[in-house]
Protein backbone atom coordinates (compact mmCIF):
# COMPACT_ATOMS: atom_id res chain seq x y z
CA UNK A 1 0.00 0.00 0.00
CA UNK A 2 0.75 3.58 -0.52
CA UNK A 3 -0.56 5.38 2.19
CA UNK A 4 -3.54 5.72 3.86
CA UNK A 5 -6.28 8.25 2.86
CA UNK A 6 -9.61 9.14 4.21
CA UNK A 7 -12.34 10.42 1.49
CA UNK A 8 -14.66 12.75 3.34
CA UNK A 9 -17.92 13.03 0.74
CA UNK A 10 -18.63 10.29 -2.02
CA UNK A 11 -20.54 12.28 -4.52
CA UNK A 12 -19.24 12.81 -7.89
CA UNK A 13 -15.57 14.14 -7.38
CA UNK A 14 -15.39 11.79 -3.91
CA UNK A 15 -16.05 8.33 -5.44
CA UNK A 16 -14.25 9.39 -8.59
CA UNK A 17 -10.73 10.40 -6.42
CA UNK A 18 -11.81 7.43 -4.44
CA UNK A 19 -11.60 4.16 -7.53
CA UNK A 20 -8.29 6.55 -8.32
CA UNK A 21 -6.98 6.30 -5.50
CA UNK A 22 -7.44 2.89 -5.14
CA UNK A 23 -6.29 1.73 -8.35
CA UNK A 24 -2.74 3.21 -7.53
CA UNK A 25 -3.04 0.97 -4.61
CA UNK A 26 -3.21 3.48 -1.71
CA UNK A 27 -5.53 2.38 0.97
CA UNK A 28 -8.87 4.37 1.06
CA UNK A 29 -11.66 4.93 3.43
CA UNK A 30 -14.53 6.79 2.29
CA UNK A 31 -17.20 8.26 5.10
CA UNK A 32 -20.57 10.18 3.89
CA UNK A 33 -23.41 10.68 6.12
CA UNK A 34 -25.49 9.36 2.95
CA UNK A 35 -26.00 5.50 3.02
CA UNK A 36 -27.02 6.11 -0.54
CA UNK A 37 -23.56 7.75 -1.39
CA UNK A 38 -22.22 3.82 -1.60
CA UNK A 39 -23.34 3.45 -5.30
CA UNK A 40 -21.61 6.15 -6.42
CA UNK A 41 -18.17 4.35 -5.58
CA UNK A 42 -18.45 1.18 -7.43
CA UNK A 43 -15.23 -0.98 -8.29
CA UNK A 44 -13.88 0.29 -5.03
CA UNK A 45 -12.29 -2.50 -2.49
CA UNK A 46 -11.98 0.19 0.07
CA UNK A 47 -13.57 0.62 3.36
CA UNK A 48 -17.11 2.77 3.46
CA UNK A 49 -18.31 4.52 6.56
CA UNK A 50 -21.88 6.03 6.53
CA UNK A 51 -21.78 8.81 9.61
CA UNK A 52 -21.37 12.43 9.83
CA UNK A 53 -17.79 13.32 9.32
CA UNK A 54 -18.41 16.90 11.01
CA UNK A 55 -18.79 15.21 14.28
CA UNK A 56 -15.08 14.77 16.09
CA UNK A 57 -15.88 11.13 17.30
CA UNK A 58 -16.54 9.67 13.71
CA UNK A 59 -13.27 11.67 12.74
CA UNK A 60 -11.51 9.68 15.96
CA UNK A 61 -13.35 6.26 15.54
CA UNK A 62 -12.11 6.59 11.25
CA UNK A 63 -8.25 7.48 12.32
CA UNK A 64 -8.13 10.67 10.89
CA UNK A 65 -5.28 11.52 12.81
CA UNK A 66 -3.23 8.79 11.47
CA UNK A 67 -3.63 8.59 7.76
CA UNK A 68 -1.19 10.45 5.25
CA UNK A 69 -4.22 12.62 3.44
CA UNK A 70 -7.42 13.43 3.96
CA UNK A 71 -10.00 14.63 0.65
CA UNK A 72 -12.58 16.96 1.86
CA UNK A 73 -15.48 16.83 -1.02
CA UNK A 74 -18.69 17.50 0.35
CA UNK A 75 -21.07 19.57 -1.67
CA UNK A 76 -21.11 22.23 1.43
CA UNK A 77 -18.27 24.66 0.98
CA UNK A 78 -18.90 25.81 4.64
CA UNK A 79 -18.81 22.04 5.89
CA UNK A 80 -15.66 21.95 3.72
CA UNK A 81 -13.87 24.71 5.16
CA UNK A 82 -14.94 23.94 8.97
CA UNK A 83 -13.94 19.83 8.24
CA UNK A 84 -10.36 21.36 6.39
CA UNK A 85 -9.91 23.39 9.97
CA UNK A 86 -10.79 20.29 12.25
CA UNK A 87 -8.23 18.18 10.30
CA UNK A 88 -5.49 20.83 10.28
CA UNK A 89 -5.50 22.49 13.72
CA UNK A 90 -7.51 19.51 16.07
CA UNK A 91 -5.68 16.05 14.11
CA UNK A 92 -2.87 17.95 12.54
CA UNK A 93 -3.25 16.06 9.23
CA UNK A 94 -0.13 16.58 6.90
CA UNK A 95 -1.88 16.53 3.48
CA UNK A 96 -5.56 17.84 2.88
CA UNK A 97 -7.20 18.52 -0.50
CA UNK A 98 -10.51 20.47 -0.30
CA UNK A 99 -12.99 21.23 -3.08
CA UNK A 100 -14.17 24.52 -2.90
CA UNK A 101 -16.67 25.57 -5.24
CA UNK A 102 -16.57 29.13 -4.13
CA UNK A 103 -13.07 30.88 -4.79
CA UNK A 104 -13.47 33.08 -2.17
CA UNK A 105 -13.31 30.64 0.54
CA UNK A 106 -10.17 29.51 -0.90
CA UNK A 107 -8.74 32.57 2.05
CA UNK A 108 -10.39 30.68 4.91
CA UNK A 109 -7.85 27.22 4.18
CA UNK A 110 -4.33 28.79 3.72
CA UNK A 111 -2.11 26.80 5.17
CA UNK A 112 0.90 24.49 4.33
CA UNK A 113 -1.21 21.46 4.53
CA UNK A 114 -3.80 22.17 2.54
CA UNK A 115 -4.27 22.16 -1.47
CA UNK A 116 -7.59 24.05 -2.34
CA UNK A 117 -9.28 22.89 -5.63
CA UNK A 118 -11.26 25.41 -6.88
CA UNK A 119 -13.37 23.71 -10.44
CA UNK A 120 -14.19 27.10 -11.31
CA UNK A 121 -10.58 28.01 -11.35
CA UNK A 122 -9.48 25.01 -13.16
CA UNK A 123 -12.47 25.59 -15.94
CA UNK A 124 -11.32 28.97 -16.49
CA UNK A 125 -7.52 27.80 -16.49
CA UNK A 126 -8.49 24.75 -19.03
CA UNK A 127 -11.16 27.82 -21.57
CA UNK A 128 -7.83 30.18 -21.29
CA UNK A 129 -5.46 26.98 -22.13
CA UNK A 130 -7.91 25.84 -25.32
CA UNK A 131 -8.71 29.44 -26.49
CA UNK A 132 -5.32 31.04 -26.87
CA UNK A 133 -4.78 30.91 -30.87
CA UNK A 134 -8.15 28.84 -31.58
CA UNK A 135 -10.03 32.38 -33.06
CA UNK A 136 -8.59 33.97 -35.94
CA UNK A 137 -6.20 30.85 -36.77
CA UNK A 138 -6.77 30.06 -40.62
CA UNK A 139 -5.93 26.43 -40.20
CA UNK A 140 -8.60 25.30 -37.93
CA UNK A 141 -7.91 24.10 -34.41
CA UNK A 142 -4.33 24.31 -32.89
Amino acid sequence: MRGNVIIIGAGRVGSSVARLLNEQNYHVTVVDKNKDALMNVEDFTGYFEVADASNIEVLQRIGVGNVDAVVISTEDDDTNVFLTDVCHFVFGVPRIFVRLADSQKEKLCRYPSVRAILPFMLSLDEFSRKFEGAIGNSGGWK
